[in-house]
């Protein structure tokens, strides 16, 4: 079956997985296939070259032998009918002597011999049928004649190889075929089928979903998570009348509401962050007096585990399989008093299992927002000298005990920092600095070596006002920035692409007004960076604000 040219489908089968690393999507990225030949699953790198094979170790192919069944006494041979030397039927050949080579069929591209062009990101399936009447040993997959996977798993003959499209790179015309190889080196090869990859234009929204509050309302959302299902949990606060209550909201593949209340509301509270481990989400949020709070839900929204804590604010977290981490600060609100960064791991059922507290620099200290890889928890955030001047400063911590592992301060004065993401170079933060009455976007790169921490300031604009308050890696060693431009009193929400120093493109989404941000960013499988944007609007009604979802195309 041939994959229709619209988003629905191989955007849910993006959206299925969307709880695996981005590194680990479904198959290799396209580019990776065609320069190295890597498998996927059960395949095996072959050499397209080597045909030879010893015979040992086969599975038995579809067909095992070229006939079946208990002999028939009846049609037993006699003595003469057979030859004295070898005691086989006279004047006749052997089965051992006759091997047809296989056969192969059927070589499709997404399910179809003649495939629509492909105008989405996502896993693309190429496959054959291939039979023989003693044992297939093993198929090779060809795209535009390089070898990109050899592969022995089957299903009743049918061999497939999955890659993955999620760059624009990956657009152009393509052939694909097979050669089918038996276990005495014979080989068929299967016609060859063309296919096309046209995707849209990088930055495009494939998923626009706005939340239109009443008037007088002011609904802002603060952070979302994509589900092992696909779909999309959104936590944030609405204000009205000068009550603050916390919101929830579960959505569907594209972006469509489901539930608007998956979690009771709750007055008093603020939604500030929501992730997974495995399949239950995970909200932190914050009490209006200052007190902060962990949920670990079921899908339905009923309460597992809980866990507040007096006296700190929690700003962000991630998730393992393994133990759930929460930065934020002591003391009730930063912004109010004295306060040290600080680290928590917990369990997955929310007991604490190890805290981190930093303290050196000044008087304030704050961790804004976590990251996890490769068994390191990065930090990042503020710390502030003697005289109230503020640095972006970076934390890296063990994961399985929180042992300190380097940090790193910045040089630049009244700079703050805001998110940050893991690339394969190393660590991308973003953030702001004030320079002569204006604000500047920051990103920086940080590589780890030996224990050195080699800092490079990869990105700084200079336009007025440019803050970054979200970064989310994307493909290829991509990354986006989210945040907010002003000009004259207006503001842009803005996501801009970088490929290593350089700037690829801008995009301005949302609506002007003066609070116009885009305030999380996260990265999906196959290249797709989620946003989430507020901006505040008049309608000649009554002030209100309002936010947004937009999933952008690689």
């Amino acid at each position: 079956m041939s994959v229709s040219p619209s988003i629905s489908l191989p955007l849910a089968r993006l959206l299925l997985i969307a709880s695996i690393p981005l590194a680990s999507a479904c198959g290799e990225t396209f580019q990776e296939a065609l320069a190295h030949g890597e498998q996927a699953g059960s395949e095996t790198e072959g050499d397209d070259d080597d045909d030879d094979d010893d015979g040992d170790d086969q599975r038995p192919g579809i067909n095992t032998s070229t006939s079946g069944g208990e002999p028939d006494p009846e049609d037993s041979l006699s003595g003469s009918d057979l030859d004295s030397s070898t005691g086989e039927p006279a004047g006749s050949t052997t089965g051992a002597d006759v091997d047809a080579p296989p056969e192969i069929m059927q070589a499709e591209v997404q399910g179809s011999h003649a495939p629509e062009p492909i105008n989405v990101a996502g896993p693309v399936v190429l496959s054959v049928i291939a039979l023989d009447d003693k044992v297939i040993d093993r198929v090779d997959f060809f795209v535009d004649d390089k070898h990109v996977a050899s592969v022995t798993d089957n299903d009743y003959g049918l061999y497939s190889h999955t890659i993955a499209i999620d760059h624009q790179d990956d657009a152009g015309e393509f052939e694909f075929h097979a050669v089918a190889v038996d276990n005495a080196g014979q080989s068929t090869a299967s016609n060859t089928v063309a296919w096309t990859v046209e995707l849209p234009e990088s930055g495009t929204a494939v998923v626009y979903e706005p939340n239109e509050p009443f008037p007088g309302e002011h609904i802002f959302w603060e952070d979302a998570a994509v589900g092992p299902t696909g779909e999309y949990y959104v936590v944030g606060f609405r204000i009205k009348d000068g009550v603050t209550t916390l919101l929830s909201e579960r959505r569907g593949l594209a972006g469509s509401l489901i539930d608007d209340a998956w979690i009771a509301e709750t007055e008093g509270r603020f939604g500030v962050a929501v992730a997974f481990m495995g399949p239950t989400p995970i909200v932190l949020a914050r009490d209006v007096d200052g007190s902060s709070w962990i949920n670990r839900y079921t899908s339905n929204g009923s309460t597992m585990y809980q866990y507040s804590q007096d006296d700190v604010e929690w700003r962000d977290l991630a998730a393992t399989d393994e133990l759930v981490y929460v930065v934020g600060n002591t003391g009730k609100l930063a912004d109010v008093g004295d306060s040290s960064a600080r680290v928590w791991a917990m369990t997955p059922t929310l007991t604490p299992y190890w805290v981190r507290t930093e303290t050196a620099g000044g008087e304030k200290n704050v961790a804004r927002a976590v990251a996890v890889a490769d068994g390191r928890v990065f930090a990042v955030g503020l710390v502030t000298n003697a005289n109230s001047i503020g640095f972006g400063s970076v934390w890296a911590y063990a994961t399985d005990d929180g042992a300190p592992l380097w940090d790193y301060t910045f040089t630049a004065e009244n700079a703050d920092l805001s998110d940050v993401t893991v690339l394969p170079d190393g660590l991308r933060c973003a953030g702001f600095r004030e320079v002569d009455g204006g604000q500047r976007m920051t990103v920086y790169r940080l590589q780890a070596e030996d224990g050195a921490v080699v800092p490079i300031n990869a990105v700084e604009q200079t336009n007025d006002v440019e803050l970054a308050y979200a970064i989310a890696s994307s493909s290829h060693g991509e990354y986006v920035v989210a945040g907010t431009g002003c000009n004259d009193g207006e503001c842009f929400a803005q996501g801009r692409r970088y490929a290593g120093n350089s700037k690829k493109w801008i995009a301005d989404y949302g609506l002007k007004s003066q609070a116009s941000r885009i305030v999380a960013a996260k990265s999906l499988p196959y290249g797709y960076v989620a946003l989430l944007g507020q901006h505040d609007v008049n309608y000649g009604n009554g002030d209100q604000a309002s936010s947004w979802l937009r999933v952008i195309h690689p």
